[in-house]
């Protein structure tokens, strides 16, 4: 046979071994695919034509995952463009023959819902006094919001109308494209999630008080400043907390009941080297049962931190660190906002951290009369001076929610980016 036959034949013998294991393949995969004990799973064969499903069969998970997945990177974009931190969200890969497939991408795309428009709770908040309330009609409809211009969605997304939030938003958007510092964008980012948390209030009107800013302003509901003042915060060594409450209760010519801390720490001391100390501060001694105890009949030698069995009161008056007004918060702790004795300080120095963790307000005659939404102090209530009197609390009957933040970027009120001093040294 010559090489030429020998090739002829060998190609002959190829394509009869090709036409082979395709007849093969073409009359046995069906019988294998059908016994196999994990078959592999099929995509159904349709599309969608203005949200409406064409095809033969129906959607198999696939089809659902494929437009989760879809739905999921549309929102990561968004999120992205508003700071939030995507990475924290990931679209789960379930295996084909779970049954929790639905379940996996609903609750992650829930939770990317919720950060949209909600955020979550800032940073070191110790304490957590408002109730939230979340519109979960309206997350039940974004979540089955299958037409292509996802309406539900959308409004679901744009319901937040805060100005601050939507100025900062465009302002991290330039700042982005500008390539500013990594730590200025963080700042941002943190504040544009303390606008979406504030959300989650749905308030007619709230009190945010920022540390690094030393800075009240009341808010109506789309963000608009009622009212704006300078306030003195918590120094460093005694920070003021960060939390969130109701106002309920305001105090005329109230008590400085004092704390034990700085009782013991501050006036112990003074007492024990000056008979007349106490008298001098309008300070009164009070034992276990509350009730006064003239002072000059203690032997202040023999106390000590850990010996001492009273508490200091200070009585009411001009002369009262909490000034003639005090703002009762609903919390765990003994701050509160109030007005001062030292009201210089807010024109003779820019240092406004500096209390033992209360705030003291610049304005809280504007700031009564604001809450209580009548004239109930005139301009004259500061100046007069009133002796004798006793603490007269009026109920707030529409209690005032209350945040305490510490964002050191935000909108001034020319409409420009700020930063300010991280003050407790805890921004990063």
């Amino acid at each position: 046979m010559t090489d030429q036959q020998k090739t002829i034949t060998l190609g002959a013998g190829t394509v009869a071994l090709v036409i082979g294991i395709g007849a093969v393949l073409y009359f046995f995969t069906p019988w294998f695919r059908q016994n196999s004990p994990n078959p592999a799973p099929r995509r159904s064969e349709h599309t969608y034509q203005n949200g409406e499903q064409t095809g033969r069969n129906r959607p198999n998970r696939w089809d659902d995952d494929d437009r989760a997945q879809r739905r999921f990177h549309q929102l990561a974009i968004a999120a992205d463009s508003v700071g939030i931190d995507t990475t924290r969200h990931v679209f789960a890969v379930v295996p084909a023959d779970s049954a929790n497939t639905e379940t996996a991408w609903q609750r992650t795309l829930t939770n990317l819902l919720l950060e949209l428009r909600y955020g979550h709770r800032p940073n070191r908040q110790r304490y957590a006094g408002l109730p939230e309330t979340p519109d979960t009609t309206g997350l039940q409809a974004a979540l089955a919001d299958n037409t292509n211009n996802n309406t539900d969605e959308t409004n679901w997304l744009n319901t937040n109308k805060f100005g601050p939030y939507r100025q900062l938003v465009a302002v991290y958007g330039q700042q982005r494209r500008a390539n500013a510092p990594m730590d200025s964008l963080r700042a941002i980012r943190q504040t544009l999630n303390f606008y979406r948390y504030l959300h989650r209030f749905n308030a007619s009107r709230l009190a945010v008080i920022n540390i690094p800013a030393a800075k009240l302003t009341v808010f109506d509901s789309t963000g608009s400043p009622l009212l704006a003042m300078a306030v003195i915060v918590g120094k460093k060594s005694k920070q003021t907390p960060r939390f969130t409450a109701y106002l309920n209760q305001i105090t005329m010519y109230p008590y400085w009941n004092v704390p034990r801390g700085i009782g013991i720490t501050e006036i112990l001391p003074k007492a024990r080297a000056n008979a007349g100390y106490l008298d001098g501060q309008n300070m009164q001694v009070l034992n276990s049962r509350d009730q006064p105890v003239e002072a000059a009949s203690l032997d202040w030698g023999s106390f000590s931190a850990r010996n001492f069995p009273y508490r200091f009161r200070q009585a009411s008056g001009c002369s009262n660190a909490l000034g003639l007004l005090k703002f009762t918060l609903s919390c765990p702790f003994d701050i509160y906002l109030h007005d001062t004795n030292a009201r210089d300080l807010f024109v003779q120095t820019t240092n406004r951290w500096r209390s033992h963790g209360c705030i003291r307000l610049q304005n809280p005659v504007d700031f009564a009369n604001l809450i209580l939404n009548a004239p109930t102090f005139d301009a004259a209530f500061m100046n007069r001076c009133l002796l004798e009197q006793k603490p007269k609390i009026i109920i707030v009957s529409a209690p005032l929610p209350v945040v305490i933040a510490y964002n050191t970027a935000d909108i001034g009120p020319d409409g420009r980016l700020v930063f300010y001093a991280d003050v407790y040294g805890v921004a990063k």
